[in-house]
């Protein structure tokens, strides 16, 4: 404890406590980066083995490594940056108790490690506006800088051997009802490359849901993306299932209830279930390939209908969407499925996916009503600037975020920083122009909406995220829908503060 103090100053201490960094400050603060390279005695140098092979930067709170070819090794080519923990040091042991902060997270164990409490958090915090006028809009002003805490969650989890129960509240704002929860569940992980779930949970459905918010590379996901989740995943749903992965496939499967709260019409009582399957064909040292499918289905409960809205894929106005359905009748079932795909080529890579969305419908008022179909898609581009690039994690079968060195611009490290753009449409129209014998609408008029975006990602460390994004919104009119009687063009800047331990 004493040995971890000795060589910083305070105000280097007080730096490393702000930025939540993982990487330590060297007392020198400004020393210059020594270029080396790692060779088969690297860890009696103290370099990880994983950087053998490569040259080497030491940070002085860690290493970056690039390509031995390269002439001069810098953030800009670097392709492994690893950083050490500035808390693995601090322990406190007080008879059979231990207490650690692994990454800065208050954990308390008992019996070697047997029994294990922690506490962690994470914090997004929004600030962010619409740009300009639209001269179609003829619905309620929108105008206005507005801020909020998106998501706000204490993690409080305990372990006893191979189980594990998290208990998350949220204290964000969702603007969805009864959403103070997002996980209470027990999880065993006993089984070599396996977790199986129990109790209110996100089942992971589509690439991009399972990335987690921390992960994003826009503040939000795609519209299609939250309606997918929507049908029989989303925030504490009761669900029991499980996911097993290894190296070059990750497959799981859910069987799911309702959500945590009062939910009415056909989410109340409904049952449904999640599936994902993908592989990774193509694994080299330039190029991973993802491929897979996913799907999610549910049954009506003691109510058929059903109701869809979606934002601006930027959740500043929360209440306002500029797509939404009316209330759905006869609504049977509702499924979706859709491929998955995403590439890594060097520091570049490209996501998308697509789902249809569709609903069996019954009889409404003794007369046949027509089935349903609302698609969806995306296709994202994303480019680390500097830093080591997005890697696939084989445990969630996605690509995570960019690492960099703890930002020290004294010594020149500035983290990471990833660009990031998307193409993203979700089509609530189907039958729009169908009626009854009696002149009223059967079909579905919830207008067509294509976002156009763009923005940065700062990463000062692996526990801070800055984020910047720029939307270009183009929606038609939605029927009976007071956000957007007439169709919008928008346009939306928004900000995110994101913090986690």
């Amino acid at each position: 404890m004493q040995s971890f103090f000795h060589n910083y100053k305070p105000s280097n201490i007080v730096a490393l406590i702000l930025l939540g960094g993982t990487g330590l400050y060297d007392s020198a603060g400004a020393a210059t980066p020594q270029t080396n390279i790692v060779h088969s005695n690297a860890n009696s140098n103290g370099v990880p083995s994983n950087l053998t092979g490569l040259k080497t930067v030491d940070t002085g709170q860690g290493w970056y490594a690039c390509a031995e070819t390269v002439q001069s090794c810098n953030l800009w080519n670097a392709v492994k940056v690893v950083n050490i923990d500035p808390y693995q040091n601090i322990k406190f042991d007080m008879g059979k108790f231990s207490v650690k902060f692994p990454k800065g997270r208050p954990t308390l164990s008992f019996d070697n490690d047997k029994v294990v409490l922690s506490v962690g958090g994470m914090f997004q915090y929004d600030v962010g506006g619409f740009v300009g006028t639209n001269a179609r809009d003829r619905g309620p002003s929108m105008s206005g800088v507005r801020n909020h805490l998106r998501r706000g969650r204490f993690i409080v989890s305990a372990k006893y051997k191979d189980f594990v129960v998290t208990v998350t509240p949220d204290l964000g704002t969702s603007g969805v009802q009864n959403d103070s929860l997002f996980e209470a569940s027990l999880r065993y992980q006993g089984f070599h490359h396996t977790s199986l779930d129990i109790g209110l949970l996100q089942p992971r459905v589509t690439m991009e849901d399972a990335e987690g918010s921390n992960l994003f590379e826009f503040v939000e996901r795609p519209m299609v993306v939250d309606l997918v989740r929507n049908i029989a995943a989303a925030n504490a749903r009761l669900s029991l299932g499980g996911t097993h992965w290894e190296k070059r496939y990750i497959v799981a499967a859910y069987v799911t209830g309702p959500r945590y709260g009062s939910y009415k019409n056909f989410q109340d009582n409904q049952v449904g279930g999640v599936f994902r399957l993908a592989g990774r064909p193509v694994i080299a040292k330039d190029i991973d390939l993802h491929v897979g499918v996913s799907g999610s289905f549910a049954f009506h409960g003691e109510n058929r209908k059903y109701s869809m809205n979606t934002g601006q894929e930027a959740q500043i106005w929360l209440t306002r969407p500029f797509l939404k359905t009316r209330t759905i009748n006869g609504v049977d079932s509702i499924w979706s499925v859709g491929p998955q795909v995403s590439l890594r080529y060097k520091r570049l890579l490209f996501t998308s996916e697509y789902y249809s969305i569709h609903m069996q419908r019954a009889a409404v008022n003794g007369e046949n009503a027509p089935n349903l179909n609302f698609p969806g898609w995306y296709v994202s581009a994303n480019y680390t600037l500097f830093g080591q690039p997005r890697i696939y994690e084989a445990q969630r079968g996605v690509f995570i975020t960019p690492i960099g060195p703890t930002f020290n611009p004294a010594a020149g490290y500035w983290g990471a920083l990833e660009w990031s753009a998307r193409w993203s449409v979700m089509d609530l129209n189907s039958h729009k122009n169908r009626y009854n014998s009696d002149n009223k609408l059967i079909g579905v008029n919830g207008g067509k909406q294509t976002v156009w975006s763009t923005g940065f990602n700062w990463y000062p460390s692996s526990q801070v995220k800055v984020m910047l994004d720029y939307n270009h919104i183009q929606a038609s009119s939605s029927l009976r829908n007071d956000y957007n009687p007439r169709g919008r063009n928008s346009n939306l800047i928004i900000s995110r503060l994101q913090y986690n331990f």
